[in-house]
């Protein structure tokens, strides 16, 4: 049987997630081809990770095109009015769909109903992503969800939002939002830094204890909050405090750098900027803890990648991955994301010395194992199993 499997624009995650489905689907006898809506995209620019794709790839929206069409976004509707026509050509007998709030989504859906194709949804949307009305769950239920044989969601919250949709428990499959752990692991860092040591002109981790964020700086990831946290924390513990390093860019840079200078933190808050995908492991291994705290994110991969460096985790019980990889008291703790004197107290409890951040790193390393790229593959293969079965039950 042949599986296709769609995503807006494939990068270093998702390439690590097929590769391990279609080494897990091919002893099933299964082949897979993806297709990605266009080869790059301003927000996750990935770097060259070109040679690490091992399956067919199909791509709606070619590089040379998007010199003409500028950034494609995925609520663009080029690449799924383009859908179709390979589609009918590949002739899949399953199709794996991200979620349904996108023109592709909503393409792929369709096109697979008019052909009695099964569908598969992934999806890491929770009830508390944004205020919910009863009429609009409805319609979503009807048009979208009831239509999908089965579904792969991120972690708990994701699989009870679903539920709530109208969807069987028993179709609902975790695993959809891994990493790749060993591109992130103290093993993988520890080669990275021996094969050469940076240039000093270079963009390098600065040689002090510090927290960590990577994040894009918009409002909903709660930056502005967090440096006032931070401000209260180096206030109270001076030289004996940690630095604070934000990797990231966006609209509010203008507001942070401003801060930044304002309350004279030149010297402990650090700005280096976007650090790609390929660099990002010698900033977490150098770092003693990292800091989410978004107002609102249906998952939060930052937490991944750092617990699979073997970091403590301070996290925002508003992110999606919150109940399932943060670990109170054992890998690190949950804080309100609009609590911003308990944020300064955890600061403050994990730069204490009090703290085995050893051990914290060390739980945080061992439970990312389960969230790994065959964690991805397993829950895909569990759920097109699951559809295949309810097909062949209802056909006899």
């Amino acid at each position: 049987m042949h599986i296709v499997i769609i995503f807006h624009n494939l990068g270093g995650y998702h390439i690590a997630r097929l590769r391990a489905a279609q080494k897990l689907l091919a002893d099933k006898h299964f082949t897979l081809t993806a297709i990605q809506e266009t080869a790059s995209t301003g927000e996750h620019p990935w770097g060259s990770i070109n040679e690490k794709i091992t399956f067919p790839l199909i791509t709606l929206i070619p590089s040379p095109e998007l010199n003409q069409l500028g950034e494609i976004n995925p609520q663009s509707p080029i690449a799924a009015q383009r859908l179709p026509a390979y589609l009918n050509k590949i002739k899949p007998d399953i199709i794996v769909i991200p979620g349904w709030g996108f023109p592709i989504a909503r393409t792929a859906l369709s096109w697979a109903h008019r052909h009695k194709i099964l569908t598969i949804l992934m999806s890491d949307s929770k009830w508390d992503d944004e205020p919910r009305q009863w009429w609009k769950e409805k319609i979503k239920s009807l048009l979208y969800v009831n239509k999908f044989h089965g579904a792969l969601v991120a972690g708990n919250a994701h699989k009870e939002y679903l539920i709530r949709l109208g969807m069987k428990k028993t179709s609902i499959f975790l695993g959809y939002d891994v990493v790749d752990n060993h591109h992130f692991s103290p093993q993988t860092q520890k080669a990275r830094q021996n094969l050469a040591q940076p240039h000093p002109s270079e963009n390098v981790p600065p040689p002090v204890p510090y927290f960590i964020i990577v994040s894009r700086f918009v409002p909903r990831k709660n930056i502005l909050l967090l440096l006032n946290a931070y401000l209260k924390y180096y206030q109270e513990n001076q030289d004996q405090a940690w630095n604070l390093v934000i990797c990231g860019s966006g609209i509010q840079e203008h507001a942070i750098r401003e801060f930044i200078q304002v309350h004279s933190l030149d010297s402990v808050v650090h700005l280096p900027g976007f650090i790609s995908y390929q660099d990002m492991p010698q900033w977490y291994a150098k770092a003693k803890a990292l800091i989410h705290p978004a107002l609102q994110e249906q998952w939060g991969l930052v937490v991944n990648e750092a617990m699979a460096a073997g970091l403590p985790v301070l996290g925002s019980n508003r992110c999606g991955c919150f109940e399932d990889l943060v670990m109170e008291g054992v890998n690190g703790f949950g804080f309100d994301p609009e609590n911003q004197q308990q944020l300064t107290q955890l600061m403050l409890k994990m730069s204490s010395g009090e703290v085995d951040l050893e051990a914290m790193g060390q739980a945080s390393l061992n439970h990312i194992q389960k969230y790994s790229p065959d964690y991805f593959a397993q829950g895909l293969q569990q759920a097109v199993e699951f559809a295949i079965n309810k097909k062949t039950d209802q056909q006899t």
